[in-house]
C-alpha cells in the first residue's frame, strides 16, 4: 500500500498529517508537486517529491521513477506534459519510461484511468480542490497481485465512498 498526495500549495501541516498516518504502515509516500516548500525541508524524509509549476526550488525533480511493491510508479506534477488537456502526452512519456502506475497532480482534481498497461492517478488536491468534488483529499493505492485499488481519502483519513476504484 502506498499513499498519493498532491498540490499542498505552502500547507505543511496537511503534508505532516498524512505522513504521520502512513509512515508506519506505506511502502512509501508520494507527493506529486506543488508544495512550494523548500527542497531542504525535513518532511521530505521518507516522502518521493518532484517540482511543480508552483515550485521555484531547483532542488527538486521534473519526474521520478521508482519501484514499489514490484511495480513501476512515475510521478511528476503534469503541467510540463500538459495534462489539463488530457493524457495523451503524458501517456507517451509514461509507456517510454514502462511506467505500471503514473501518478500526476497539477489539476487538483481526481482522476483514475487506464491507458494500454499503464494506470494513471490524480490524487486530487490536499489544500485547493477543484472540479466536481469539492473535498480535500489524497489516494491510498493497494495492489493485490494485478488488480489496483485505489482509494480516495479526506483530510479526516476517511474513505470518500463515491471515490473508490478497483482496477
Amino acid at each position: 500500500m502506498f499513499v498519493v498526495m498532491s498540490d499542498s500549495h505552502y500547507d505543511r501541516e496537511v503534508i505532516k498529517s498524512i505522513k504521520e498516518k502512513y509512515q508506519n504502515t506505506a511502502s512509501h509516500i508520494f507527493h506529486c508537486g506543488d508544495s512550494e516548500l523548500p527542497s531542504s525541508d525535513e518532511i521530505w524524509k521518507g516522502i518521493t517529491v518532484v517540482a511543480g509549476n508552483c515550485d521555484y526550488d531547483d532542488g527538486y525533480p521534473e519526474y521520478v521513477l521508482k519501484e514499489v511493491e514490484g511495480k513501476n510508479v512515475l510521478i511528476t506534477h503534469g503541467h510540463l506534459f500538459y495534462v489539463g488537456l488530457g493524457l495523451e502526452h503524458y501517456s507517451y512519456f509514461a509507456e517510454e519510461k514502462e511506467a505500471d502506475i503514473a501518478l500526476f497532480g497539477h489539476i487538483h482534481r481526481p482522476v483514475v484511468q487506464k491507458i494500454n498497461h499503464t494506470v494513471y492517478v490524480n490524487p486530487g488536491s490536499v489544500a485547493q480542490p477543484r472540479g466536481e468534488y469539492d473535498i480535500k483529499m489524497y489516494a491510498v493505492i493497494e495492489i493485490e497481485e494485478e488488480q489496483y485499488n485505489i482509494s480516495y481519502h479526506n483530510l479526516q483519513h476517511e474513505p470518500i465512498p463515491e471515490l473508490q476504484f478497483k482496477l
